[in-house]
């Protein structure tokens, strides 16, 4: 079968490459990049991308292309940010559209492009050092230079050593990464072609645990400081140098050190060509073999309560306990993607010069497996907490939540978009990708996606584990799934006129979805984003200003409820549901005197729930039937503004990054929230010289909290008195003020 594919691909590829047309173009790149977004500025995690919002539930996490294909196959269990945080052994990045994410990807999110550093004709070295005033270290070093006859050479090293700034006695280094790349590339056709090999090794180890206590306001979604503890700058970790786990593979209670379950190694070896034709055409070929063993531990917050002796709780030398008890929801995760990804493009343009036209195909191929060991362990709710027992035991429901699965995907998809100059007013630009997904894999199911029971032993359960269960396979399902772009862009006047674009967007189930209990519900998943208004642009303004709507089907995710009776009761069930948000965004540009720049970013959006109702069933029975159609979405600020003002004389360049975030609400029943906040950077770039450059940067100039976090006893309440004044509980935050000075050197 896959040599069937294979033939296919290739005779697509040949048929592509033999339809060539005069000239050489990258077309309007206006429509393939978003500028201007920062998107290494993360107020919550200095080590990858942020997120940009687009109006719908941000993902787990940002995804990263290098070198022409995707760092991961899927963002679980083998995260992109596991082996990539670009630096000095990255030469550009940029971040792909809606558009091209759709067309390149078949996602209508935004997706970090990144390309490596590659040999020049003479030698080229750079480092650069970073560290903060809480000891984080950054230590990034590149060669690269010519061997001779065409060839060249280059080799990086990148090493982070992150402590956080809540030094934690699990684990001295939070975060701590190391990627090693070295690569070959050759010129060749008097430069017109170019090879180039490239291997990379990444190994990361980290627990990091930004949570802390806080008084939560309910009455206006403020938060006031539990007694010293100091959000950003006390942990609400106990040391867990070891952890204890009730195994999912073998049945066994198992101890493992901490620092072995969160150490993740990745091997990439990627292969790209690049060749321009005599007729200008130009054929790139992108291809990754990647192995990577993912060990992660998620420390979960599950639960602030308060104790008596009568509840059993004791330090681990068996001292009764009475007072805060935080519970953790432990997820410890043994997984690993084996992957191999093609991707080939082929660009040209037309005899008359008004199109810009690209032909591609992807031939994607992933082998993920997953073994989820899940259990609760409760430890003093304080700074610098105690680790606890109860009824003598460290930890409970061993593997309630735990997940398996091993199976494989493959995605062949063909690509195609004209850039097409109809007149000197008129430019559209038409794209459409068609993706056939084919899965299959072994599970442990237990129930339809109707919830009808049709394997007991698969019923997750105290100590549930693979031994006792019975594997079945999940199935064998073939998909089509299609992607169309279309971008616009009428000129009224010169400098001002209006533009449009669509994106629709089509895909299922990725392999994921089947860890659970649950068989996850097939319907398509179709994303729909129209976005139309004016811009107006001339030497000293650039402005755009548009009305969009954004809409997705059946979000899925298995989430922890709380019974509204009993609240330490949960269950965790599978739900499904739409998204829909009507928005404007105004992106504008200024530059009105030489060196200086101001970019001003202004969204509102309302994104809303629909086709969200279901019935939760507890121990007292089924509790009522919720419907949130219409529900402002969790999580997600209705208003966003950004500014990023910056000056340049001389040597000197000055910079701030300005974001606000509107009010959030924790519970579906959006009776209590989070206020507003703000995310604010800035900084000072000094160049000594051509070879010497300086930076001093800050992070969170006003030191605000940024607390965050969720309640789940009032997910499914109306009434939410009992929060409204200093209700007790914990969350996250984002990261202190924070100094940070890199050293950049040319050599």
């Amino acid at each position: 079968m896959r040599k069937y594919l294979l033939c296919l691909f290739l005779l697509a590829l040949s048929a592509v490459v033999s339809a060539q047309e005069p000239a050489s173009s990258d077309g309007d790149r206006s429509t393939k990049e978003e500028k201007n977004r920062n998107v290494m500025l993360n107020a919550s995690n200095s080590n990858q991308p942020r997120q940009i919002s687009i109006g719908l539930p941000e993902g787990e996490a940002v995804d990263i292309f290098e070198d022409g294909t995707p760092v991961s196959y899927l963002f679980w269990p083998d995260y992109p940010y596991y082996s990539w945080r670009g630096g000095v052994s990255t030469a550009e990045q940029s971040l792909l559209s809606l558009s091209e994410s759709a067309l390149q990807y078949g996602q209508c999110k935004y997706v970090l492009s990144s390309t490596s550093v590659r040999a020049g004709r003479e030698f080229r070295g750079l480092a650069n050092y970073t560290f903060d005033i809480y000891g984080k270290q950054i230590v990034d070093v590149n060669i690269s230079g010519p061997i001779g006859r065409g060839w060249g050479y280059s080799a990086g090293s990148y090493q982070g050593f992150d402590p956080g700034s809540n030094r934690l006695d699990a684990m001295d280094i939070q975060d701590r990464i190391q990627i090693y790349k070295v690569g070959l590339n050759k010129l060749f056709a008097e430069g017109r072609g170019e090879f180039s090999l490239n291997y990379k090794f990444a190994r990361r180890t980290s627990i990091s645990d930004n949570t802390g206590l806080f008084y939560f306001n309910g009455e206006d979604g403020s938060v006031d400081q539990y007694g010293d503890f100091d959000l950003g700058h006390d942990q609400l970790l106990p040391d867990y140098t070891f952890i204890d786990y009730y195994s999912i593979r073998d049945g066994e209670m198992t101890r493992r050190s901490l620092r072995d379950a969160a150490t993740s190694d990745n091997h990439q070896l990627t292969l790209n060509f690049d060749y321009q034709f005599d007729n200008g055409n130009r054929l790139s070929v992108s291809s990754k073999w990647k192995d990577a063993v993912d060990n992660s531990i998620m420390l979960k917050l599950a639960g602030l309560h308060r104790v008596g002796a009568e509840d059993g709780y004791t330090m681990e030398d068996g001292t009764p306990y009475e007072g805060m008890v935080q519970d953790r929801y432990m997820l410890y995760f043994e997984g690993a993607e084996r992957s191999s990804m093609t991707t080939a493009t082929l660009t040209g343009r037309s005899a008359n010069e008004r199109h810009d036209w690209r032909l591609g195909a992807n031939l994607w191929f992933n082998r993920a497996r997953i073994y989820a060991n899940s259990w609760i362990t409760p430890h003093e709710g304080a700074a610098s907490p105690r680790k606890l027992l109860q009824g003598g035991e460290s930890g409970s429901i061993y593997n309630e939540g735990s997940e398996y699965y091993d199976g494989n995907e493959n995605r062949i998809a063909l690509f195609a978009s004209d850039d097409w100059t109809i007149s000197e007013r008129l430019w559209l630009s038409l794209g459409v990708r068609l993706e056939w997904m084919h899965q299959r894999g072994d599970a442990a199911i237990a129930f339809t996606e109707d919830g009808q029971l049709i394997e007991p032993a698969n019923v997750r359960g105290y100590k549930f584990s693979l031994k006792q269960a019975k594997i079945n396979e999940f199935g064998t399902y073939d998909w089509f799934n299609p992607s169309y772009t279309l971008n616009a862009r009428y000129s009224i006047i010169d400098g001002f006129g209006l533009v449009g674009e669509y994106v629709g967007v089509r895909q299922r189930p990725n392999l994921q979805d089947f860890a659970g209990p649950f068989m996850p519900k097939m319907d398509a998943i179709n994303v729909n984003m129209v976005r139309a208004g004016i811009y107006w642009n001339n030497p000293w303004i650039e402005l755009t200003s548009q009305f969009t709507y954004i809409g997705q089907t059946n979000f899925k995710y298995r989430d922890q409820f709380t019974n509204p009776n009993d609240a330490s009761e949960t269950v965790i069930l599978p739900i499904v549901y739409d998204v829909a948000t009507l928005g404007w965004t105004t992106d504008l540009v200024l530059t009105p005197f030489e060196g200086f720049s101001f970019h001003g970013l202004f969204t509102y959006q309302d994104p809303k729930y629909k086709n969200f109702s279901f019935q939760p069933v507890f121990s007292d029975g089924a509790g009522q039937k919720y419907d949130f159609n219409d529900s402002n979405v969790i999580g997600m600020s209705k208003v966003i503004v950004e500014l990023d003002p910056s000056y340049q004389i001389d040597r000197w360049r000055f910079w701030m990054s300005l974001r606000y975030q509107s009010k959030q609400y924790i519970n579906r029943t959006n009776s209590l929230y989070f206020k507003g906040r703000w995310e604010t950077f800035g900084g000072v770039d000094f160049e000594l010289s051509r070879s010497v450059k300086f930076s001093l940067n800050v992070i969170n100039i006003l030191n605000q909290k940024g607390a965050s976090g969720s309640i789940a006893a009032a997910d499914l309440l109306t009434d939410v008195e009992q929060y409204k004044r200093g209700y007790l509980m914990s969350g996250q935050y984002i990261r202190p003020f924070t100094v940070e000075l890199a050293t950049s050197i040319k050599f």
